[in-house]
């Protein structure tokens, strides 16, 4: 038998990234956390990750197993649940793009705590190539962003692009151009590239950062130039620039909200419904 204990340990180290970080999650030493994973392997009588352990990397079988895991500890959960008159409870992760992580999300999910205080969410948030990655793995939900027309799930919105900058000290004339960008595997960034590359435009990154507040601070004290959707321009701060400024045009992105292809625990569907008639996705 597979200890549910030894599951949420093992499956605390594949998100966390580590057995450090898993000890911290769960309070409990590394040592221990090592122990237990020790335990589960030779409960499955397989390595569940590479060796050596500098860096946690899933084996084959660790990969399978890490799905079973979840769907074993989520139908655990819901048993428990469905004991204490339908309470909906256990543990939703939720991958979202800046915007949404910083402006939209937080109401909403303690709303929904509020409704459903046995459900614990956690939010993350990242670059678009890697939360796409990691929807199924890390993330029950996702809302993320892609080139308009593309991607799956539900369509919430569709915006404009737009290169920002200093109301009052611009740097459109710099050569290279001055930019502040997200790390790579942002979607923002490589349209950004790809507009300088087609207009012929020199740029060095003179800020990279994932926090979007950074970013939209460098632009506004007139360091650099980003660029950002429409949504998370705050026009008072800083100035939109077009074609008039000298600024190659960007192209619209799609803002979508995606499902794992998996088995989704209740707690997961019941976010999922409640994000839906919150968020009024376009028809």
């Amino acid at each position: 038998m597979l200890e549910h204990d030894l599951l949420r340990v093992f499956i605390a180290v594949v998100d966390s990234g580590g057995y450090t970080s898993a000890g911290h999650l769960l309070h409990r030493t590394q040592a221990a956390i090592s122990q237990q994973i020790r335990r589960l392997e030779d409960a499955a009588q397989v390595a569940l990750f590479e060796h050596p352990r500098r860096s946690v990397k899933l084996t084959q079988e660790g990969r399978v197993l890490v799905e079973y895991a979840r769907r074993l500890v989520a139908l655990n959960d819901e048993a428990l649940a469905s004991l204490r008159s339908g309470e909906v409870a256990g543990r939703v992760r939720i991958g979202a793009n800046n915007h949404y992580a910083t402006h939209v999300l937080p109401r909403l999910l303690a709303t929904f705590s509020h409704l459903h205080p046995g459900v614990q969410v956690e939010m993350h948030t990242g670059v678009a190539a890697d939360m796409q990655e990691r929807l199924g793995g890390s993330y029950d939900i996702l809302i993320n962003i892609h080139p308009a027309g593309l991607g799956a799930g539900h369509l919430l919105r569709r915006e404009q692009l737009h290169w920002i900058a200093s109301r009052t000290e611009l740097q459109v004339d710099a050569d290279p151009l001055p930019v502040a960008f997200l790390p790579q595997g942002s979607l923002l960034r490589s349209m950004a590239v790809a507009a300088l590359g087609r207009a012929g435009r020199s740029w060095r990154v003179v800020h990279e950062s994932s926090n979007i507040a950074s970013l939209m601070a460098a632009a506004s004290s007139g360091w650099a130039v980003s660029v950002f959707q429409r949504s998370s321009i705050d026009t008072s701060a800083v100035r939109i620039l077009d074609e008039r400024d000298g600024m190659p045009a960007l192209p619209l992105i799609d803002v979508r909200m995606e499902v794992a292809q998996r088995y989704l625990p209740r707690a997961a569907v019941a976010l999922h419904r409640y994000l839906l008639e919150s968020l009024q996705p376009v028809r």
